[in-house]
């Protein structure tokens, strides 16, 4: 699982979990922290574990390649690229695995089968399909991950299938059933999955109940 943010203080709360495998970012997150992209993305990786993923931006396939490289100027080890599966970025991407087969890439802003097939022969190391979006816009995101994972795996494609865009803990169950490797979702998604009512309630007459026992004996 990993975390969507960009916010340190986020960061450091949910990664004291100890079940985190790194951070993924986009330029409306970075927006959020009213800093440069180098700087948040310094203090992300002195703040958290794994893979911190930072999407390029542009729309010529020269805007997107040269801001890939600027953004793994930043980190070699730890930085991956999220590239926009798009005509121009499925050409990044194909041109940066060539470059260098190490690089981690996920393809971001995936709605359709069609688009996670492609950014997968393209050497895309994960696919990021927008769950909430989907829905949003008439789209079964559900039905999608599953002929996606079917795909993959009937045709041994090492493509992982991380999905992103969440609004609450039933679509994240859902599309993990749905065949879903992973997701990076929000820390309000992270503590709702955590804060159940029933098990707080259960937790608290727990917690009474040893008291009383302390006291009678």
């Amino acid at each position: 699982m990993y975390l969507d943010t960009a916010n340190i203080e986020e960061i450091k709360e949910a990664f004291s979990l100890g079940i985190l495998k790194g951070v993924t970012t986009n330029p409306s997150i970075l927006l959020k922290e009213g800093k440069s992209r180098a700087k948040v993305v310094k203090e992300i990786l002195e703040n958290s574990e794994g893979t911190v993923f930072v999407q390029a931006i542009g729309e010529s396939y020269d805007d997107i390649y040269r801001d890939c490289q600027e953004i793994m100027n930043l980190d070699s080890n730890r930085v991956a690229l999220k590239i926009p599966a798009c005509f121009n970025g499925i050409k990044v991407i194909k041109q940066s695995k060539t470059d260098n087969p190490n690089t981690i890439i996920l393809a971001t802003a995936i709605f359709s089968v069609e688009q996670a097939l492609l950014c997968a022969l393209a050497g895309s190391d994960f696919v990021a399909p927008y769950v909430n979006r989907m829905e949003n816009n008439n789209i079964n995101p559900y039905e999608v991950i599953t002929k996606i994972r079917k795909i993959f795996d009937d045709r041994n494609l090492s493509t992982k299938i991380l999905a992103a865009s969440f609004k609450n803990t039933n679509q994240l169950v859902d599309i993990l059933f749905a065949g879903a490797h992973t997701a990076t979702i929000s820390c309000d998604v992270l503590v709702n999955m955590i804060d159940k009512q029933l098990a707080e309630a259960s937790i608290k007459i727990f917690n009474k109940d040893w008291e009383k026992l302390q006291n009678q004996i």
